[in-house]
């Protein structure tokens, strides 16, 4: 048959393709599996060639459909839409405009089920395309009765199979479908509430022939782009070299963390920081938070003093923020008061039998002498709720009315206070009515989440993605 009659049995769709197709040299088989795609290596092993990204409306199928066609490579994909022209999507979601330019793109509003079948076949023509984006399959496969339906999707992935190309349908369709049965893997998209929150989360339903780990993932569309987090990892600390400090913020002092600086706009003179933690938090996720201000107060040379966490060491601890300031800086201006208590009362630093007021009378005096060697006579306060209430279980009363002497003697000498407070203590409520600020931290899916509630702030996720002292925050949108 000649390319003049060939062309005079084709839609108009087809003709479109053709012409923006010609010159393409053909590509080696590829294996384009999801976990280049997403990031999901560690537990993605073998190629999948279709698969269903489905969810509700919003909750950012095109989005991801979208980073995997960029994925494929430049002139290697092409997106078939059911839903919207080019143009509108590029307006919708700008951060993807380059990857819709660099890209096939088919408008199949107007086309028929049989008509964009005959199209697939085209474009899954041996290594012509890595990937084929159907956005949306539904408004195509409802034109179609039940068999009709059944039959297209076994050819769409026959063609998959035999071409080498991997196909990915969006679909808003709630609940199982026929596809459902035929893809390789099924990723669901859900935004769910989190303490008056929104976070979105997908989930793996499906990856044929491959491991699955874990199924729910927290991810963020962040500037229009896809970013999903791992489970929290424990920062190495062995990488911590010395770290240059942060000016105040205008009148505040700085966290000595960019990320906390922009959540928190800095900690106000005076002011007590209260930072609520639930058991599946893990404690270097706590210490991201704790370190930062304590090293930037010693390096603009100003004290601080630190009550740890349940189970801190206090070789560690010095060994860490030595690396940071200065051994020197250390030994002078920081105060570390142990109260743990064990059967080797080397590892307590304070009184094996004090009271509550004794306690305080002791960081009143460490705090007198510190604020001498303080550069502007500021000290920075650290705390573990935790760790007192383990010690005074029995006298709760008392250690709260010295928390709330310690917080207005910290107001009126201008110093910092942060308090690191379980979500189940017996006296949090009281602890958060005395507090100026309060930010809650939490895990789910395995990734920790932290937001302020006073001040109110968004939602953001805890990495530590470039300094394994300071926590990176990416805030979930």
């Amino acid at each position: 048959m000649t390319t003049r009659k060939k062309e005079a049995q084709m839609t108009p769709l087809q003709l479109e393709h053709q012409k923006g197709t010609a010159g393409s040299g053909a590509e080696d088989l590829i294996e384009t599996r999801i976990a280049s795609v997403l990031g999901l290596k560690q537990f993605m092993q073998g190629p999948i060639r279709a698969l269903l990204i489905k969810g509700l409306a919003g909750t950012g199928k095109t989005t991801v459909a979208l980073e995997i066609l960029k994925a494929a490579g430049k002139g290697k994909g092409a997106y078939v839409s059911s839903r919207v022209p080019k143009e509108l999507l590029e307006t919708h979601i700008p951060a993807m405009k380059e990857t819709l330019h660099n890209q096939e793109f088919l408008d199949i509003r107007l086309e028929d089920a049989s008509s964009v079948l005959d199209l697939v076949m085209q474009l899954t023509e041996p290594k012509k395309f890595r990937t084929i984006v159907f956005d949306s399959w539904d408004g195509l496969a409802k034109e179609l009765d039940q068999r009709e339906r059944l039959r297209a999707e076994k050819t769409l992935m026959a063609l998959a199979h035999n071409s080498g190309a991997q196909l990915v349908f969006v679909s808003e369709e709630p609940g199982a479908t026929t596809i459902d049965y035929l893809v390789d893997g099924i990723l669901e998209l859900e935004t769910v509430e989190e303490q008056d929150r929104t976070v979105r989360e997908f989930i793996i339903h499906k990856l044929r022939g491959t491991k699955i780990p874990q199924r729910k993932y927290i991810f963020t569309l962040l500037d229009g782009k896809f970013t999903f987090f791992g489970p929290y990892t424990i920062p190495d600390y062995s990488k911590i070299s010395r770290i240059a400090q942060r000016p105040d913020i205008g009148e505040s002092y700085s966290f000595g963390s960019g990320a906390l600086d922009r959540l928190f706009g800095g900690m106000i003179p005076g002011s007590t920081l209260s930072i609520e933690y639930d058991e599946n938090v893990p404690y270097s996720a706590l210490r991201a938070i704790e370190y930062p201000p304590i090293i930037n107060f010693l390096s603009r040379g100003r004290s601080a003093i630190l009550l740890p966490l349940p189970g801190a060491n206090d070789e560690i601890i010095n060994s860490i923020l030595a690396r940071a300031v200065g051994k020197n800086v250390v030994g002078e201006r920081l105060r570390i008061l142990n109260i743990l208590r064990t059967s080797d009362l080397k590892t307590a630093s304070l009184p094996k039998e004090a009271t509550p007021q004794e306690i305080h009378e002791i960081v009143a005096n460490e705090t007198t002498e510190l604020r001498k060697k303080s550069v502007d006579k500021t000290v920075l306060l650290v705390k573990s709720v935790s760790a007192l209430e383990n010690l005074f279980a029995s006298d709760l009363d008392s250690l709260l009315e010295v928390t709330s002497q310690e917080i207005i003697t910290l107001q009126q000498s201008h110093d910092a206070h942060i308090l690191f407070l379980p979500k189940d203590s017996p006296i949090r409520s009281r602890i958060l009515s005395m507090s100026s600020s309060y930010a809650k931290l939490f895990v789910r899916d395995g990734t920790v989440l932290m937001f302020g509630v006073k001040p109110h702030t968004g939602i953001y996720a805890l990495q530590h993605l470039e300094d394994p002292i300071a926590p990176s925050l990416t805030q979930l949108v």
